[in-house]
């Protein structure tokens, strides 16, 4: 499966590095005269449309082929589609390079390479097959979806890197790639279906039915897609990725191109930002996406996704705005080192809502709908992504560019409003907050017995004492029962106090099993891993502790004020009574094969001497601990 993975991840690298390869040249090849390699014309368009519509040829392909990957993969399989559109887009990329002399030649080539380009949503789809845990499938998710925009980055780079060959050399490149991932494919690429692939945690969500699995952080499928909630993250994800475009690229062109180039070289000056400036912060820019998959985690664990993609909108509608002061203030060495500071720190933030979309698809998709689902909502967002661009480039040119930036940060506070109401979603909102081992049942324990322990209730002594060493033997924590008030207590002391000889035997038995076992020659071997595993699974959060003991003394307090023991008035006889009642059993903080021995002793001690009361002086238990019984105290 790592192998397959990692193929998996190097074909998103590889086809979003063709996808986006040419970006940083767009605006050369838009401007006749720029370059040798320069089209003649973009009639009809102006600079900004023809600049806008060259990635929107492409991305309207991909926006095609989107809505059929997804489905046929979950037809005929994941690995046969992306091994179909990488041998296409191999061709697509030649095809491309091969139709460079015009405008719209080049436009028409973009459009068919970009029909074999659409395998994010494959890509996604593979993700949600193979991972059962909501935790690891939305993380690898944000990986996939980041290494998609990482080789958005890698693509630009290429071209930059390769410019003096030529605009449109990067594409044999690109091609080459795509070679490789097909080959890749072939020797590594395991269909999720194969034998090989066991879904990650498939295991334990088989095995665990009867618990909850959203408490395991597991993820269990729905039986049908809810049609409504699909397309209200669908139609969030689109007003994020339209209010994006205010953001990026128009923050870079037009609004820092004109600021810190066009205006300087119209009148002859040095301009601030150089052409190849403006080429690596267009392009580097989307390397802050790494760091934006750093926190997207850590936003969804409070928030949840849906929380996360609200987040991103506002964050996205924050930074535009910070973006587009600066721009229109004073163009200055300085205003322009604190824009790119600003943009930079930002970006990871706004990177949240868009890596918010996948998980929060794949929680609300049944198995046989992931493709269907991740398809929908990539050709919903290609289409948005090709179109946006070039709509507000013709907004930019006939409006100008600040009111087209300005209706960009409108559209992502909008979106905030949009993907709000997801939250309230089951699973989509912020997590619930996970109850520790030590206050739920674990697999395999009996329900109704762990939830009377834990309202407090009387239990079987032995049997609650069975469960918590099974957990001490598998690693986990004891449980921690519930205290009831003495009110709640009250009409029941009659009952708890009959059963108290059962439980000091049942004690005194144990300990005398440990002590027998701690005298054999295995066990002194053993005893540093014994006093781990105990002290571990009796440890408790402090909180849990505080609590418990509080509670305890509250309910003594409440004992003796309704025995009649005035304690406010004597409370140092009662501090007496209480230290010879319960003598000190260990006095370090945890076992250590030092103390284990004399601390299990102690207890026998303690226990057996409970038990020969009886025998020396003739008391019942129902005597010794009801009311006016003449206590009898030991050490």
């Amino acid at each position: 499966l790592k192998y397959s993975l990692w193929t998996l991840q190097f074909h998103v690298v590889a086809n979003s590095i063709n996808t986006k390869m040419l970006n940083p040249n767009f605006a050369i090849m838009c401007t006749p005269g720029a370059s040798e390699d320069s089209f003649d014309n973009t009639d009809p368009f102006d600079f900004n449309s023809a600049t806008y519509f060259l990635p929107l040829s492409s991305l309207m392909g991909v926006a095609i082929a989107s809505i059929f990957t997804g489905v046929m993969s979950d037809k005929i399989g994941r690995k046969r589609i992306i091994q179909i559109s990488t041998l296409g887009g191999t061709l697509g990329s030649i095809g491309m390079y091969l139709a460079r002399d015009t405008f719209w030649g080049f436009c028409a080539a973009s459009f068919g390479a970009g029909l074999f380009r659409g395998t994010l949503p494959v890509a996604m789809a593979y993700i949600g097959d193979v991972f059962t845990s909501k935790k690891e499938k939305s993380d690898r998710l944000g990986v996939i979806v980041g290494f998609y925009v990482l080789g958005n980055a890698g693509g630009g780079i290429f071209a930059i890197l390769m410019g003096d060959s030529g605009l449109f050399t990067p594409l044999l490149l690109g091609a080459g790639f795509m070679a490789l991932s097909y080959v890749l494919s072939m020797y590594y690429l395991i269909e999720p279906g194969d034998a090989q692939v066991i879904p990650v945690g498939k295991d334990k969500l088989e095995d665990d039915e009867d618990e909850d699995e959203e408490e395991d952080g597991l993820h269990k499928r729905p039986e049908t897609l809810d049609g409504g909630t699909l397309w209200h993250i669908i139609v969030g994800a689109f007003a994020d990725n339209v209010g994006s475009t205010a953001l990026f690229p128009l923050c870079l062109s037009p609004l820092a191109l004109e600021q810190y180039y066009l205006d300087f070289v119209e009148v002859g000056e040095s301009p601030i930002m150089t052409i190849t400036a403006y080429q690596w912060l267009s392009v580097c820019v989307a390397l802050m996406v790494i760091p934006g998959t750093l926190i997207t985690p850590m936003v969804f664990d409070r928030v949840g996704a849906a929380g996360g993609c609200v987040f991103g909108n506002v964050a996205t509608g924050l930074l535009t705005m910070a973006l587009l002061f600066i721009g229109n203030g004073k163009a200055t060495t300085g205003m322009f080192a604190f824009f790119i500071i600003v943009m930079y720190l930002g970006f990871p933030l706004t990177v949240v809502s868009q890596l918010s979309t996948g998980p929060m698809l794949d929680l609300i998709a049944p198995q046989d709908k992931i493709g269907y689902a991740q398809g929908l909502n990539n050709t919903v967002m290609n289409l948005g992504m090709a179109v946006a661009p070039w709509i507000f480039g013709l907004l930019a040119d006939f409006l100008g560019t600040n009111p087209a930036i300005w209706i960009g940060i409108g559209v992502s506070f909008l979106a905030g409003v949009i993907n709000w109401p997801l939250m309230l979603k089951p699973g989509l909102g912020a997590p619930n907050k996970k109850l520790g081992e030590e206050h739920r049942f674990l697999k395999g324990e009996d329900t109704e017995f762990v939830e009377q322990a834990l309202r407090g209730e009387f239990v079987d002594p032995g049997a609650l004492h069975t469960i918590n060493i099974d957990r001490a033997k598998n690693g986990k924590k004891a449980l921690l029962p519930g205290v009831r008030s003495y009110e709640e207590d009250k009409a029941e002391l009659k009952e708890l106090r009959k059963h108290a000889k059962a439980t000091f035997e049942f004690r005194k038995q144990w300990n005398d099993t440990v002590l027998s076992k701690l005298a054999e020659p295995d066990t002194q071997e053993r005893l540093p891993e014994i006093c781990k595993t105990l002290n571990y699974a009796y440890s408790a959060n402090p909180e849990d502790v505080e609590k418990s003991h509080q509670q305890l003394g509250e309910w003594f307090a409440a004992y003796l004020r309704d025995g009649g023991y005035h304690a406010q008035v004597q409370p140092t006889i009662v501090k007496q009574m209480l230290m010879l009642a319960f003598p000190p059993i260990m006095t370090d903080d945890e076992l250590t094969p030092e103390n284990i021995e004399e601390t299990f002793l102690n207890a026998r001690r303690v226990t057996g001497n409970y038990l020969e009361i009886e025998k020396k002086n003739g008391y019942s238990y129902a005597s010794l601990l009801g009311k006016g019984s003449s206590p009898t105290y030991f050490s």
